[in-house]
């Protein structure tokens, strides 16, 4: 998880550097989202027929690769290069969100939201880690600033490969004996209301986050003047309250259920909008990222969570992939249009554009919320 992390602190100040056009300095977040979005079809396939272990270790070794190019673009001031890095590690992202599915299919189904959030605890890791490395190493390489960031990124992957050499395949099955369902066309699973309402939070959270996120460092850095360090605090609070949550979200998640927990991560991310459209001091931006991450963790475990009840282990690979394929293609559209919109507007423009799709996203939980039986959603007593 610390490749998206320096990924998205230094993204669009490495961009701002490099671009022909101060318009496309998102372009590198963006390609990121793309890389992710348009690999998790590939990336699920891949690992049912390789396993996670394998899946996993090659997502390491291909963000060594992009983090050695990234620093190599850098060095030589090539931009199309270091959005071809970035790219890449959008595809390593693609493999790392795999993870959760790893999590959830390895205990029981009712235990499934717990195990989603024990796993993403890492991200508290990567916030500190990714950011921390990154600053430490901007001015390793004198006058080229980042390459070292960037090389401490491949660093990062390294032990990540060391790691993933202890790691077990294990899929929990309720009985031994027990067959294992036939899978459903793809039409039969995707149109059910559950399915839906999954992908939808998934989806407005991951948007969201994305949009708002990727033009932070911009908007504080280019545009007010605020440090890197101080930049970097922000992003790295951002993060740390994306995962931070996850000690008790997923128990939040098993009592009152996925809607309510949706409807929660929707608040707080129009609260996150409401501070942000107050000002642009630093405790504002602080504020607001870390309504964002809040909101972001509530929307994507309860998302993922009700989406392990939508399918049968046979389908589980071709529901995975919908999923992250639909949720981060709207993040890459959103990351890709976010310096865009920044360049020819404003940061308050940002916020107000992320007013309609939460509304919608409330409406729609609201109405599913009344129609659902409260049994169905609830995990434990």
């Amino acid at each position: 998880m610390t490749a998206p992390a320096i990924t998205v602190l230094l993204g669009g100040v490495v961009g701002s550097l490099l671009a022909p056009d101060p318009k496309w300095a998102t372009l590198p977040v963006a390609l990121m989202v793309i890389g992710g979005a348009t690999t998790s079809f590939p990336a699920a396939h891949l690992m049912r027929l390789i396993g996670r272990k394998f899946g996993f270790i090659l997502a390491a070794f291909i963000g060594i690769a992009a983090g050695l190019l990234a620093a190599y673009a850098i060095h030589r001031g090539v931009f199309s290069l270091f959005c071809m890095a970035s790219l890449l590690i959008g595809v390593q992202t693609a493999f790392v969100q795999q993870y959760r599915f790893a999590a959830a299919e390895s205990v029981s189904l009712n235990k499934a939201s717990n195990a989603i959030s024990f796993m993403m605890l890492g991200g508290i890791v990567a916030a500190y880690l990714g950011p921390e490395v990154a600053t430490l190493l901007t001015q390793q390489f004198g006058e080229q600033l980042y390459v070292g960031s960037f090389i401490g990124l491949s660093l990062l992957m390294s032990g990540t490969v060391a790691a993933l050499f202890f790691y077990q395949n294990t899929t929990f099955h309720c009985s031994p004996n027990e067959k294992p369902a036939p899978a459903r066309k793809a039409r039969q699973i995707i149109t059910q209301p559950l399915f839906i309402t999954a992908i939808s939070a998934s989806a407005a959270g991951v948007a969201v986050m994305g949009f708002i996120m990727t033009v932070t460092p911009l908007s504080m850095h280019l545009h007010n003047g605020f440090s890197v360090e101080d930049t970097a605090s922000v992003i790295q609070s951002h993060i740390v309250a994306m995962y931070l949550p996850s000690l008790v979200s997923g128990h939040l998640v098993a009592r009152f259920g996925y809607y309510n927990m949706m409807i929660a991560g929707t608040f707080a991310m129009l609260s996150c909008i409401s501070i942000a459209l107050w000002d642009v001091s630093f405790l504002h931006y602080w504020g607001a990222l870390v309504l964002l991450g809040i909101g972001w963790n509530f929307l994507f475990i309860s998302g993922t969570t009700a989406l392990a009840h939508t399918h049968r282990d046979s389908e589980k690979y071709t529901a995975q992939a919908i999923n992250d394929g639909t949720v981060f293609g709207f993040q890459a559209l959103a990351a890709l249009s976010a310096g865009a919109i920044l360049h020819a507007f404003d940061w308050q423009t940002i916020q107000w554009l992320c007013v309609p799709p939460l509304l919608i996203l409330l409406l729609w939980l609201v109405y599913q919320k009344q129609v659902t039986p409260l049994s169905s959603e609830v995990l434990v007593d």
